[in-house]
């Protein structure tokens, strides 16, 4: 081999591989055109096509061998095509690589049919031999426009439904107001959003309820609950005034951060009938107190009225007419057994005389205490029914005040009555106990039970009223049946009357 010979074959080596890498580079590339999903084409300097990949040919639909070397404003409606050519002249002489065609606006395409669509497009241009050619990628968005145009319908609908919820709403993101529907603008006393929007909602809540607030949207914003319960709180209105307002929350992703929407509802009005009822009811509980009172002065009158005239005037009468029987001539007995006659009756009568007293009032109740009257109850009771009754009482220093203790008494009364007549039992256990705060009765019988309406005390005036009685002391009166299994009333109230506690 000859000197010199070496470099040339080197030479064409070279080349050759130069030669292969483009092939293979070009193949490559073309690989990509073909396959991508966006439709590429590339136009010479007047804006012919020699270029046109199978997306491009599906996206205007018509095929390539049809199309190159024609020109590229088939595709561009009439009344874009001078403005086309501006904007590519323009980016031509530049000398950028690349761009966005239109800057932000969008591309109108016009398929081989005439059809018309929205498009995203870039260009870019390169020199091939010293002359320019222009690649242009397009992708055809007329299915996300659709869903942009379903989303802003199905937004102004959701916006028109919110303002018709007649319930206040109020959006807020990074701790400030950004939508308030109609309800709330009323609600708040403004005449337009712009007042409120911008500002913390802590503005308007009571600053008694901020601790509150700042904990339940920390809570949301953290995620660790979606959700909040109804919760009463206090806004002020842009006037001043207080309102009462049921509010619920949720924390919702908008736009990469997180709102919380609240839902308030006006309950200022419900809150002063809530405490207007309260306060009636008081009024009627003093009043029927006031009358219970009265009532069992006026028992008590009338029973030792009945005891003390009535009740001697017979006993006096009996003796009187004992002595007047005793001088009856006998050889006359049918005087005889009229006075007996008259005798008996008014023996009668005197033990009627004393046994409405004893109903009214008994006396005992006053001169010997609770738990002698109790015992005597019991005792009467179980003569007069045939049930027995088991008592368990504290010791002889119980003592508790004239009104806790006829309470006690006329529940017993009342719930020893109600056994009687209804329940069918054979045994009564009642129970006596009393604590440094309270005092507690229960009556438990073993008969059939009552049915659910009739424990609930609803609709029995003796249960309804033993309830009044507990409740005017400033306790409670509870019932359990089972059918079956007996029934227990158990009152629990305060030691002493004036104790008063809220009734559960």
């Amino acid at each position: 081999m000859q000197a010199g010979q070496e470099p040339d074959s080197r030479n064409d080596a070279s080349t050759e591989r130069m030669v292969t890498a483009m092939r293979e580079m070009a193949g490559r590339l073309n690989g990509i055109i073909q396959s991508t999903m966006d439709a590429i084409i590339t136009v010479d300097e007047r804006q012919d096509i020699v270029i046109f990949n199978p997306a491009a040919e599906h996206m205007f639909g018509c095929a390539a061998a049809d199309v190159l070397g024609t020109p590229l404003e088939q595709f561009i409606p009439p009344r874009f095509r001078a403005t086309h050519h501006g904007r590519v002249g323009k980016f031509g002489a530049t000398g950028v690589t690349t761009r966005r065609m239109g800057g932000q606006s969008e591309i109108v395409g016009q398929r081989a049919n005439g059809e018309e669509f929205p498009l995203e497009a870039s260009i870019s241009q390169v020199s091939v031999g010293g002359k320019k050619l222009f690649t242009v990628i397009l992708r055809d968005i007329t299915a996300r426009k659709l869903a942009e145009a379903a989303l802003r319908e199905s937004a102004e609908r959701y916006e028109r439904l919110v303002e018709l919820v007649p319930d206040a709403i109020w959006i807020e993101r990074d701790n400030r107001l950004a939508f308030l529907n109609r309800a709330c603008l009323q609600l708040m006393g403004a005449g337009s959003a712009g007042q409120l929007v911008g500002r913390s909602p802590l503005e308007f809540i009571q600053s008694d309820f901020h601790a509150a607030a700042g904990a339940r949207r920390d809570a949301l914003v953290r995620g660790t609950e979606t959700t909040n319960p109804l919760m009463e709180k206090k806004i002020i209105r842009l006037d001043g005034e207080i309102r009462d307002v049921e509010i619920a929350e949720s924390a919702f992703h908008d736009e990469g951060s997180i709102a919380i929407v609240a839902v308030l509802r006006d309950i200022t009005e419900r809150k002063r009938t809530e405490r207007e009822l309260r306060e009636s009811r008081e009024h009627l509980r003093q009043l029927s107190a006031s009358l219970l009172a009265v009532r069992e002065e006026e028992k008590m009158r009338i029973a030792r009225e009945l005891h003390d005239e009535l009740g001697q005037a017979l006993t006096g009468l009996k003796m009187d007419l004992a002595q007047m029987t005793a001088e009856l001539d006998p050889s006359r007995p049918e005087v005889v057994g009229r006075a007996n006659a008259m005798k008996a009756l008014i023996e009668s009568t005197v033990a009627s005389v004393r046994r409405i007293a004893t109903e009214l009032r008994p006396l005992m109740l006053d001169d010997l205490g609770l738990l002698a009257t109790i015992e005597w109850l019991a005792n009467d009771f179980s003569r007069r029914t045939g049930i027995a009754v088991d008592l368990s009482l504290p010791g002889p220093e119980f003592e508790v005040d004239a009104e806790l203790s006829t309470a006690l008494f006329r529940v017993l009364q009342e719930s020893l009555t109600n056994v009687a007549r209804h329940a069918g039992a054979k045994r009564v256990r009642v129970v006596l106990t009393s604590s440094d705060s309270d005092v507690e009765l229960g009556v438990h019988d073993d008969g059939k039970g009552i049915s659910a309406p009739a424990g609930s005390g609803r609709k029995t005036f003796g249960l309804l009223g033993m309830r009044e009685r507990a409740g005017m002391l400033g306790g409670e009166l509870d019932v359990h049946s089972n059918a079956g299994a007996g029934t227990s009333i158990v009152m629990t109230v305060p030691r002493r009357a004036g104790a008063a506690r809220a009734p559960r």
